[in-house]
């Protein structure tokens, strides 16, 4: 074999080897299939066999996995441009300390590619009706190749790439069907490069626009440690191992190549280089061995043994491939796989390179690291190096079987721009979110604010977030974090806080006295916000949530008379509710007239009236009112009403007596239906807020939304908040327990992001509202996962397992919910 590069021009995304030949690249955007996904996983397999029978016309093909640079930096950099002048300066901040943190645990931040490479001159050669053009084309191959032989180099201009037009769009149509694009002439030369510095580092656009084969392969290649390559460059260097994969065992099912190296606790590149077969060469091997096998299996008879297992699996794989190949529709494939493990180090390059063999053995799938064939694996898997004369470690497989690799699958999710929210978890169980982060490498980065802008491939754009799940799991955790985010934005934000825990913990760290030493930035922000702690004992607060102060028309009418549905029954007592209706109609249209009135003028009327049981109605509602939380509800008119003009407003409020998410209604308190009236003005609060400026990008996050649902016109109201939505730049932020909140007829698909943390009561329909298949696996996902880790539904429509992670102590600090006591300690001390 030469140890020679094949490269020798690019054109767009075509490629040009020192022997002729013509490689055309293209990136495949994965397909997001959750792992317990059979289902899904069993139908991408189906469409890429048949891709791939399509594709044995071209004979030669590359598919490649490779951890690329994530460059967060340059993505981060482009987040700093939403953010708000104020909070620039804090939000560069964080973003730098968050890639030194991930920098410091990685070692490299990476993201992994799919490429598919396919040779298409031959196909020229064979398949052109002009015989002129045929001949002038291997006039051309056959100079090409006496030149090279000679050591010299023949220019090449993009004329010459013309002439494959045709064949490459017929080939691209095809590879449209795997999610491909074409590779842009700068991607096409730096894959080309990533051979010559794989994770050493460097600066992906500088390598990018490298041209010639001296440039592009500017790296000093090290044979001379057996089972390792060491390479070095002006940026540094790193050990390098290939790890081959020997044997897939006699079934093929479930070898998932691509997905079991994408699990892996580092980066790893998968290369496969393909060579599809003749049927008939191959069934004519097979009628040889076939003859063999029985021949061996007479002799053992004759010597009075019985068949070995080994003789009956032969026999059983040859007469099976025999009835595959012999329709003609499938085709069979001779296929080199290897692994590329990287170190700082060899001890790191040998540590990495024994724990694949090692995992990858657990799966059945044998692995070898070759001693002294890694140079010629290094040239074997450059591009444009084709599979021929490979007699080693060579699979012989169908499409079908070579399906089972998985190509072009991951698990990624969240989007491309935004603040880093936590890590994709692959595994089931893990004992702590701690362990579950360290088991990833793939981040998850989250723009709370970017579904309404018409991003490409986006399946929504919804701009709305549903956080749904049972008490104790880290919805609170999570919404803090998102609330941190958003406060770093160019976004008005007002956090409804039913429970008033966020301004209590959110002064804890600001009275910190260490915390405000260390870290005057973050303590700053906090600061920065604008706490509104609504009080019905303050005389200031009365009335500030006075619906007919606050709304409008129709709106002022609805929500005051949704109020007291809350707190009184009016059924069979139509008088009561005739006489209601009438003086809130009036008082509504007096105060659109200019007159000062409000809410407790309905009461008071009623209370005046001279039919006994509304005058006793009137007079049992103003004592519920009277030195009740209520009070926020009912004012005269001359209150100027809530008014949040902050960038980010917490709006709690004291004396509520909050219901259990899973109390009946029926079995409410006075007190707990006195509290959920007060939801109702909030939520028109909240739509108000959406709705005061177009131009203004705002966000509501609404906490405790079951108690929304439980009122009688709670759904109603979440749909009102909802309908501003994106026409108004306006984004809602649902919490609540129950996915049934957020999962209706009517709603579905109204909640462009979803965080579905577990509810063991309500499994099924949480996996219905993420699309997700109803397996026992799929279930048992969600039975297993841990305080932190919930199921992430991004705007693509990818669904996956999602370790919510706070890079920063004085951020769990301030995100805490209790404080840990002396025997809850020694409680995980001695566990």
């Amino acid at each position: 074999m030469l140890l020679k590069t094949p490269y020798k021009s690019v054109h767009q995304n075509l490629m040009l080897t020192k022997t002729g030949e013509i490689w055309a690249y293209y990136n495949v955007s994965p397909e997001n299939i959750n792992s317990g996904d059979t289902k899904r996983q069993e139908s991408s397999k189906a469409k890429f066999r048949y891709f791939m029978q399509q594709l044995a016309k071209y004979k030669d093909f590359h598919l490649e996995m490779y951890p690329r640079q994530m460059e967060l930096k340059e993505r981060f950099h482009e987040l700093e441009k939403d953010f708000h002048p104020d909070t620039r300066k804090v939000g560069k901040y964080y973003n730098d300390e968050t890639v030194r943190i991930l920098t410091r645990e990685l070692e490299s931040i990476t993201k992994n590619r799919f490429l598919l490479g396919v040779k298409i001159k031959d196909n020229l050669l064979t398949k052109s009706d002009d015989a002129k053009g045929v001949t002038k084309n291997a006039l051309t191959s056959v100079t090409d190749t006496l030149v090279n032989l000679l050591g010299f180099e023949r220019e090449v201009d993009g004329s010459y790439f013309d002439k494959f037009t045709t064949l490459e769009s017929e080939l691209y149509q095809l590879v449209l069907s795997v999610n491909g694009s074409r590779l842009t002439e700068d991607e096409l030369v730096y894959v080309n490069r990533y051979n010559f510095v794989r994770d050493i580092n460097h600066h992906i656009e500088e390598e990018k626009k490298r041209r010639g084969s001296y440039s592009i392969t500017d790296s000093l290649i090290d044979p001379s440690e057996f089972g390792y390559l060491k390479m070095t460059t002006t940026e540094g260097q790193r050990y390098m191992s290939y790890v081959v994969v020997d044997s897939t065992g006699l079934n093929n099912s479930y070898t998932h190549l691509f997905e079991r190296a994408q699990k892996l606790p580092f980066p790893v590149e998968l290369h496969i280089k393909g060579q599809f077969q003749s049927n008939d060469s191959v069934l004519r091997k097979t009628s040889v061995v076939k003859t063999r096998v029985k021949q061996m299996k007479k002799e053992q008879n004759m010597a009075g043994e019985d068949s070995k297992d080994s003789i009956h699996d032969a026999r059983y794989v040859l007469n099976r491939l025999e009835n595959t190949l012999g329709n003609g529709k499938e085709k069979f494939i001779n296929w080199v796989a290897t692994f590329v493990v990287t170190g700082k180090d060899k001890k790191q390059c040998k540590r990495r390179a024994k724990q694949l063999i090692r995992i990858m053995g657990n799966k059945n799938i044998d692995c070898v690291q070759p001693l002294a064939d890694q140079l010629q694996l290094f040239y074997k898997f450059l591009h444009g190096s084709s599979l021929q004369f490979e007699k080693n470690w060579v699979q012989k497989t169908t499409c079908e079987a070579f399906a089972e690799n998985l190509f072009g699958v991951s698990n990624m999710i969240g989007n491309n721009i935004g603040f880093y929210i936590g890590r994709v978890n692959h595994y089931r169980m893990n004992k702590s979110i701690k362990e579950s982060i360290a088991s990833s490498r793939e981040l998850v980065l989250f723009h709370p604010f970017i579904a309404n802008k018409g991003i490409e491939g986006a399946m929504t754009d919804s701009p709305h977030i549903s956080i749904t799940g049972e008490t104790g799991k880290g919805k609170s955790f999570l919404v803090k974090l998102l609330l941190i985010c958003l406060a770093m934005l160019d976004i008005q934000t007002l956090y409804v806080d039913p429970k008033t825990e966020v301004e209590v913990w959110f002064r804890k760290v600001i009275d910190n006295p260490e915390i405000r030493q260390k870290y005057p930035l973050f303590v700053r922000l906090l600061e920065s916000f604008n706490y509104v702690k609504l009080n019905a004992n303050d005389e200031a607060n009365t009335g500030v949530l006075d619906p007919i102060v606050m709304l409008e028309g129709t709106d002022a009418f609805d929500t005051a008379q949704a109020i007291i549905d809350q707190i009184y029954n009016m059924e069979n007592k139509d008088d009561v509710k005739r006489v209601f209706l009438e003086s809130l109609e009036k008082v509504v249209s007096q105060r659109a007239n200019g007159d000062t009135v409000g809410f407790i003028h309905v009461i008071e009327a009623m209370q005046a009236h001279d039919e006994v049981a509304v005058k006793n109605a009137g007079n049992l509602l103003h004592q519920q009112i009277k030195n009740s939380v209520l009070r926020l509800n009912f004012s005269d008119g001359t209150v100027e009403g809530l008014n949040l003009d902050g960038k980010v407003n917490i709006l709690g409020i004291e004396g509520l007596d909050l219901p259990d998410a899973k109390t009946p209604s029926l079995s409410y308190s006075d007190a707990e239906k006195k509290s959920l009236a007060i939801m109702i003005p909030l939520a028109k609060f909240c739509e108000k807020f959406g709705a005061r400026n177009k131009d203004q990008e705002t966000v509501e996050i609404f906490d405790e939304g079951w108690m929304l649902t439980t009122a009688r016109a709670g759904k109603k109201l979440i749909k009102s908040m909802r309908r501003v939505g994106r026409s108004y730049n306006n984004a809602l932020v649902l919490v609540t327990q129950s996915v049934g909140d957020v999962h209706t007829e009517e709603d579905n698909g109204n909640f462009g992001v979803n965080f579905a943390f577990d509810e063991p009561s309500e499994r099924d329909e949480i996996l219905d509202f993420l699309n997700m298949e109803k397996t026992e696996d799929n279930e048992k996902l969600l039975s297993q996962m841990i305080k932190g880790e919930c199921m992430f539904k991004d705007i693509y429509g990818r669904t996956g397992k999602l370790a919510v992670d706070c890079l920063f102590e004085e951020w769990a600090e301030a995100f805490k919910t209790v404080e840990e006591s002396h025997s809850s300690k020694a409680e995980k001390m001695f566990a």
